[in-house]
């Protein structure tokens, strides 16, 4: 494909990154500038993020640390 209009290109074909635009799970709102507020997991399939914009994303926790859900290690019995 030759000579056709780049997506989201102006007329030299270079422009500013789209910014990412998404729904807000708290007010339903369309936002710019989204903050993750969940990550869903699925055992079957791709998981998926939930976003809120940056006035509802206070009234959710925190995301955990994944490395906190992570089991400790013991120490191999040769080492005890």
């Amino acid at each position: 494909m030759s000579g056709g209009s780049t997506a989201g290109g102006g007329a030299s074909g270079h422009s500013a990154p789209r910014r990412p635009v998404r729904m807000c799970v708290r007010c339903q709102a369309v936002t710019d500038s989204p903050a993750v507020v969940c990550e869903v997991h699925q055992s079957s399939g791709p998981g998926f993020n939930v976003y809120a914009c940056e006035a509802c994303a206070p009234h959710f926790p925190p995301l955990p640390d994944v490395l906190d859900l992570l089991p400790r290690r013991r120490p191999p019995e040769s080492a005890r």
